[in-house]
C-alpha cells in the first residue's frame, strides 16, 4: 500500500468561524457518531475520527478529500439537518496534521490552556476505536496530539490557573448572583463537564447541589461524590421553581428545558440558566421572561478572555514544541513508504550476493572469500546509495518519492 499525505483530511466546524446557533447544527452526540462510523467504509473512507464537542465537530479521514466531503453530507442528510456546508473548514496533509496538534493541546481552544480537551479526546478516540474505525494513519496521529499535549501542559504555564471551561462557567455564574452559598442548584448532567461544574461551585461555597442525569447510577454517584442530591430527569420541569441556579450541560440532542415549562412557574425570585450544551438543552426563548437570566457559553468571553491575556506569552513556545510534533510525525508518514522500498532494495542485492558467493564458493580458500564477502558489500553499498539518499531525503516531495518507489517495484518486481 502507498501512503499520501494529502489523502489526511479535515472538514469541520469551531468557535473560530462558525457562532453557537450553526455549530449546534453540526453537533454531534455518540449515538449518531457511532452510525457516522457504521456507514464509512462503504463511501471510500479507510480512517475516520470525529470530534464533537461545545466548540467543535470535526471530522479526521485517511481518504480523498472528496469522498470526506461527500460522506458529511451524507451523514447529516440521515440526520435531517439542514447545514450550510460553507461553513466546513477543510485542512489537509501537514495542515491537517498540525490542527490536530493544536486542538490536543488546546492552543485553538475557546479557553486557551484548558484542560478538558484531553478527556475529550481520549473519549472519542476509544470510541472510534471500538469502531475499528482509526487504523495506524490516525491512530498515530491523535496518539503523537496527546503525547504534544502532555508535554505542552508539562514544559509551559499554558494551563496554569482557571484550565476549564466548567471553572470559566462557574466564575460566570458568580459574576451574575450576590452570593452562592445559600442557593438551590440544579446540575443537568453528570458527565466530566457536569462534574466539573459541580466542584467548582463547592469551591465557591455552593452548599445545596442537585444533579440530574439520564443515567440514574451515574448521577447519583456522582450526587453522593460531591454531599448533594439527585433528582430524576422526568421530575425537572415540575421541580424548577425550587431553584435559583440551573446548569445544564449533557449531550441531549433536544431541549430538555422548554419555554412553556418556565410560563408555568410562579416564580417568587430570579432563576440563572447556565446552558453549557451544544446542541442547546435550554430553549433560548426563556430569556425573554422576567425573572429569567439565560447564560450559554458564549456568555463567558469576558472570562475566557482575561485568562488568554494571561496565557499569551506561553504560546509562541507552545507553538515550537508543536512543530516538533509535527515533524516527527510527518518523518513516520514519510517512512511508511520509504523503509520498505529500502528494505526490499537491500533484500534484493543480499540475495543476489548470497547466489553469486555461492557459486564460487569452491573455487577460492575462505581467506579469498571473505575478502571477496566484504569488497561485494561495499560494492552494493555504493550502488544503492543514491537511490537510498534520495527516498531519504527532504528535500525531495512525496510525489516524486511515490513516482521513484513505483519504478523500482516495477523493476526490481517488489511486492506489495
Amino acid at each position: 500500500m502507498e501512503f499520501f499525505l494529502n489523502h489526511i483530511n479535515y472538514f469541520g466546524v469551531t468557535h473560530k468561524n462558525t457562532d453557537l446557533t450553526n455549530r449546534e447544527i453540526f453537533a454531534l452526540n455518540d449515538e449518531q457518531i457511532s452510525m457516522a462510523y457504521e456507514l464509512a467504509s462503504a463511501h471510500n473512507i479507510k480512517e475516520l475520527y470525529i470530534l464533537s464537542t461545545c466548540a467543535r465537530t470535526e471530522f479526521f479521514g485517511h481518504c480523498d478529500s472528496k469522498d470526506l466531503h461527500s460522506f458529511i453530507k451524507k451523514v447529516y442528510h440521515i440526520l435531517e439537518r439542514n447545514c450550510d456546508y460553507n461553513f466546513l473548514i477543510h485542512k489537509q496533509g501537514e495542515e491537517c496534521v498540525k490542527h490536530m496538534m493544536e486542538v490536543s493541546c488546546s492552543v485553538t481552544s475557546l479557553l486557551i490552556g484548558e484542560t478538558e480537551i484531553t478527556n475529550q479526546i481520549k473519549k472519542s478516540f476509544q470510541l472510534a476505536k471500538n469502531h475499528k474505525s482509526t487504523k495506524s494513519i490516525l491512530s498515530r496521529l491523535i496518539e503523537s496530539s496527546l503525547e504534544a499535549g502532555k508535554k505542552i501542559r508539562n514544559k509551559t504555564k499554558l494551563s496554569n490557573g482557571s484550565s476549564s471551561i466548567s471553572y470559566a462557567a462557574v466564575e460566570k455564574i458568580i459574576e451574575n448572583v450576590d452570593r452562592i452559598d445559600n442557593k438551590k442548584i440544579l446540575i443537568i448532567g453528570a458527565g466530566m463537564t457536569g462534574k466539573l461544574v459541580a466542584y467548582n461551585l463547592q469551591k465557591k461555597g455552593a452548599k445545596d447541589v442537585f444533579i440530574s442525569n439520564r443515567d440514574v447510577n451515574r448521577g447519583k454517584v456522582l450526587s453522593k461524590k460531591i454531599n448533594g442530591n439527585f433528582l430524576p430527569l422526568e421530575k425537572i420541569s415540575e421541580s424548577l421553581s425550587e431553584f435559583s441556579i440551573i446548569v445544564a450541560c449533557t449531550n441531549a440532542s433536544y431541549k430538555l428545558i422548554e419555554y412553556n415549562d418556565i410560563l408555568k412557574i410562579d416564580s417568587v425570585h430570579p432563576i440563572l440558566f447556565m446552558d453549557l450544551s451544544v446542541p442547546r438543552n435550554i430553549d433560548h426563548k426563556i430569556k425573554n421572561i422576567d425573572f429569567v437570566t439565560l447564560l450559554t457559553i458564549e456568555d463567558i468571553d469576558n472570562i475566557i478572555q482575561k485568562y488568554r491575556q494571561k496565557r499569551k506569552s506561553e504560546l509562541p513556545k507552545a507553538m515550537r514544541l508543536i512543530d516538533g510534533f509535527v515533524i516527527d510525525y510527518l518523518q513516520w508518514f514519510d517512512d511508511l513508504n520509504v523503509t520498505p522500498t529500502i528494505a526490499n532494495l537491500k533484500n534484493h542485492y543480499d540475495r543476489i550476493q548470497i547466489n553469486e558467493l555461492k557459486k564460487v564458493s569452491r573455487k577460492y580458500d575462505s581467506k579469498t572469500l571473505a575478502a571477496i564477502d566484504v569488497f561485494s558489500n561495499s560494492l552494493l553499498k555504493k550502488i544503492m546509495k543514491d537511490s537510498i539518499e534520495y527516498l531519504k531525503s527532504d528535500e525531495v516531495n512525496e510525489k516524486s518519492k511515490i513516482q521513484y518507489i513505483e519504478i523500482m517495484s516495477s523493476i526490481y518486481k517488489f511486492k506489495k
